[in-house]
């Protein structure tokens, strides 16, 4: 076991790199500008009547980038505003990150960026606007981060290859912690989506701009991973009156980890009530009545709205570390509101846009996260140390079942599956987070919405995905897991750069790793395309899981995928792992 102290410092090289990988942070703020590449003007006119801005951008060689554009204001605790774009607009950098968790960023974050297959005349003066394609694909890129982190301004996301299969690709920000998802009775908007709306405001931007970037507005394809799969799925379900026509195909990769999200009252006590009092809470907020900030009297709505909105950013961030909710928010739900069903009851209730969707996840998306955990669980150095982990991680489920009898199960399965070793309890850890959260769940969801509408399902399973050239600081940890040759296996996010198409950029990488990388590019273009992947892949009916591996993809069967996962445990954990009977 390595020393205390060389463990600490591996973790911290970890969680630099994690959040760079997972989509869970930023460049740092604006992205580089580079001035040796060629410039081009993209005219933009728009659908706003009167409207018209010329844009610097920047020639990608196969493709043009216009970074940095913004498309909405933030206002503090309320929507956004969109707002048009004119004028001379420099576009060859990126703009701001929200709010981190970690207080950086800025509340001036309201970015996106679009990059288009650059035009044959793009030889032309360099001072000559140019002439995007037309009527193409567009696939909008919904960043993850466990809604407290990230951006679109992260490297991976960056120059994405999709382009060169003839589609525009745009990427967004929108607001993070309690900037983007602040429930509290006192706002106009009393729900906090606010995170949400920005995307909404994105693709209404989409809507009036796209095509001149050569994308077509009929034809919008949302797409995100973790935190931004979940918030596909949230569109999914969103009030069809506001997100109606906005998009058309959707894919959710690795988004169905907590489908019953949070109702608005629950909401109110774990996030808004470490801010302001609640009708039947007192607090100690900042904007409490007893704590209100200087200059404000916090004992009316009108009140509580006003300190809320002259908190400094360290003062919402201080706030918010309060509650250990704030650690994963969920978008709250509540009738004849945005979000008017959770996830879970309104794919029951049939109550989800009519679109195809493409939604799936990958073999060993635990690891990270078990990763994240150690230093909390003695590394999970033991069956001890296990339970623990375990027993904190299902909290939230209020099914009848031991803790205890189900660490020792998966303790059993780690070794069938990876051997009797050191890791060994890490490996099982891995394993329940992954099952649990997310892959019986996608499977739920993926029947669900292929009884009703037309759906693929995905099961991403290179276990030696290999860890980006840019976050190699995650090799770091490698040897506290041995679920493929890097130690992670097919862990949460490891296929983004599969289908953004940097996994070439590796050192390491196979000739088949590359081959799964263009296959999974196709796949992910011929949905946006034409609502199908394509390649003999069918739409969901229970024996074809698409399981995409370098060695070829193939069709697994959802009985092959449920055992994989231990889904059915999941279904009734009392029946695998009964409490036992007092003697």
């Amino acid at each position: 076991m390595l020393k205390k102290f060389r463990f600490t410092n591996l973790l911290v090289a970890f969680f630099m790199a994690l959040a760079l990988l997972a989509g869970c942070g930023s460049s740092g703020g604006d992205g580089a500008f580079i001035p040796l590449q060629r410039t081009v003007t993209v005219e933009v006119a728009g659908g706003i009547a009167g409207s018209g801005a010329d844009l610097t951008c920047v020639d990608e060689g196969d493709m043009v980038a216009c970074r940095g554009i913004k498309y909405a204001e933030a206002i503090r605790f309320a929507p956004s505003e969109m707002i048009t774009l004119e004028g001379e607009i420099n576009a060859r950098r990126f703009g701001s990150a929200c709010i981190q968790d970690d207080g950086s960023g800025s509340e001036d974050c309201l970015f996106l960026n679009v990059f288009f297959p650059k035009p044959i005349d793009v030889a032309a003066a360099a001072d000559a606007p140019i002439q995007p394609p037309s009527d193409l694909p567009v696939m909008v890129w919904i960043h993850g981060g466990a809604l407290i982190q990230g951006a679109s301004s992260v490297p991976g996301y960056d120059v994405p290859a999709l382009v060169n299969e003839g589609v525009v690709v745009v990427t967004i920000n929108y607001r993070l912690n309690a900037f983007g998802f602040l429930p509290h009775p006192a706002l106009e908007d009393p729900t906090g989506n606010f995170g949400l709306k920005d995307q909404v405001k994105a693709l209404e931007w989409v809507q009036d701009y796209i095509a001149d970037f050569g994308g077509d507005p009929a034809n919008v394809t949302i797409f995100g991973e973790s935190a931004g799969g979940h918030s596909v799925l949230s569109l999914l379900v969103a009030d069809p009156v506001i997100v109606s026509g906005l998009f058309h195909k959707a894919i959710v990769q690795s988004g169905s980890y907590s489908p019953t999200q949070t109702d608005l009252e629950t909401g109110y006590y774990i996030y808004g009530s470490v801010f302001a009092d609640l009708p039947y809470v007192t607090g100690s907020g900042p904007c409490s009545v007893e704590n209100c900030l200087t200059g404000h009297t916090c004992d009316t709505n009108e009140g509580i709205r006003a300190c809320l909105r002259d908190l400094t950013v360290e003062e919402v961030m201080t706030a918010q570390s309060t509650s250990p909710a704030w650690g994963f928010p969920t978008p709250v739900h509540a009738a004849d509101t945005f979000l008017p069903k959770s996830i879970s009851a309104a794919l029951t209730d049939g109550e989800v846009a009519d679109v195809p969707v493409m939604i799936g996840t990958n073999l060993n998306e635990g690891s990270l996260f078990t990763a994240l955990f150690m230093p909390q669980y003695g590394n999970f150095a033991t069956l001890e140390n296990l339970v623990a982990g375990v027993t904190t991680l299902l909290l939230g489920d209020p099914r009848s079942y031991d803790r205890n009898a189900l660490a020792e199960d998966y303790t059993e399965r780690a070794v069938d599956t990876y051997g009797d070793n050191a890791n060994k309890f890490r490996n099982a850890h891995s394993m329940v987070f992954t099952d649990a959260t997310f892959s019986c769940n996608a499977l739920g969801h993926a029947a669900t919405l292929a009884a009703r509408q037309p759906t693929y399902s995905y099961w991403f399973t290179d276990a030696d995905a290999p860890i980006h050239d840019t976050y190699a600081a995650l090799g770091a940890l490698s040897a506290f897991f041995n679920l493929g040759n890097w130690g992670f296996g097919a862990s949460h996010s490891f296929e983004i750069q599969y289908i953004f198409g940097t996994v070439q950029d590796h050192a390491n990488v196979t000739a088949d790793q590359i081959a799964l990388s263009n296959r999974m590019i196709t796949y992910w273009t011929n949905f946006a395309k034409y609502g199908n992947p394509g390649g003999g892949w069918t739409a969901y009916n229970g024996t074809n899981i698409r399981e995409l591996n370098p060695y070829g993809d193939w069709d697994a069967t959802a009985g092959r995928f449920a055992t994989a996962h231990y889904c059915a445990c999941w279904a009734d954990p009392g029946s695998c792992w009964p409490v036992s009977e007092p003697e």
